[in-house]
């Protein structure tokens, strides 16, 4: 199960688990019969480290982070394979307090660099990756060397870096950068600019369109068509009949 959440901003200042459980309760919700507990379950940054129930959102979770729910032992049952995108609704301030480990290391945050090292110490080198990594489907890969994919993440962690520099923890340039890309990012740079672009879309496309999403989740194909033809016979107008259909969809989405 996949769920985007929005976090309001008073969610910085409050424990992963409060996280943990808008997806658990979410996940109850639809399955009644499979119940999960919060207690069990842990938020995981795909690439990061599996997060403490105790550990503050602010401190480690920042807007379109990826995340993973899984039980402290790791395990790959497929109820702890139920992914859990959480959005924050506000950035955390840009000037971040290091954090610091039991022995007063601090986790570099470069692509690609897993290393700690000490803030206090000598500059540390590091090998890592100039641009964000790349999850599309199966396939993982770095934006900065497109040539190298991989499908499983330990052999992605693998993949050695492009450039040399030394680790930290607020390193400049990565700040406006997204931390991962998706399937919407690379659709979105290679998408063909249309000379139609601003011209309105046909109903007939967009009754098309709203076919194949609801087929998506399962919907009978033939009962909508049915039910779009009937009201296409009452209707001189398409547009009308995608309307009626939005309203009713936003009404049904409502009560949700």
């Amino acid at each position: 199960m996949t769920l985007r959440l929005t976090l309001p901003e008073k969610y910085l200042n409050r424990p992963t688990k409060d996280v943990v459980r808008l997806f658990v309760d979410h996940y109850n919700k639809k399955h009644t019969e499979k119940q999960i507990d919060t207690e069990t379950l842990h938020l995981k940054i795909v690439g990061g480290d599996l997060l403490e129930h105790h550990v503050l959102v602010q401190d480690t979770l920042s807007n379109g982070n990826e995340c993973y729910l899984l039980p402290p032992d790791g395990g790959s049952v497929s109820l702890r394979r139920a992914a859990a995108t959480a959005a924050a609704a506000a950035e955390p301030p840009a000037a971040r307090v290091e954090k610091k480990d039991d022995q007063g290391l601090v986790r570099c945050k470069r692509f690609g660099c897993r290393r700690s090292y000490d803030p206090n110490g000598p500059p540390q080198e590091c090998v890592c990756h100039k641009g964000p990594p790349i999850f599309h489907e199966v396939a993982k890969w770095w934006s900065c060397c497109p040539d190298t994919k991989e499908y499983e993440f330990d052999d992605f962690m693998k993949i050695p870096g492009c450039q040399k520099t030394f680790c930290s923890a607020n390193p400049e340039g990565q700040k406006d950068q997204k931390k991962f890309l998706g399937g919407s990012d690379l659709r979105g740079d290679c998408a063909p600019v249309r000379l139609d672009a601003d011209a309105p879309a046909d109903p007939r496309h967009k009754l098309s369109q709203m076919m194949k999403g609801l087929v998506a989740i399962g919907v009978d194909e033939q009962l909508f068509e049915k039910a779009w033809a009937k009201q296409a016979s009452e209707n001189d107008d398409l547009e009308k009949v995608v309307n009626l259909f939005r309203a009713r969809f936003a009404a049904v989405l409502n009560t949700i």
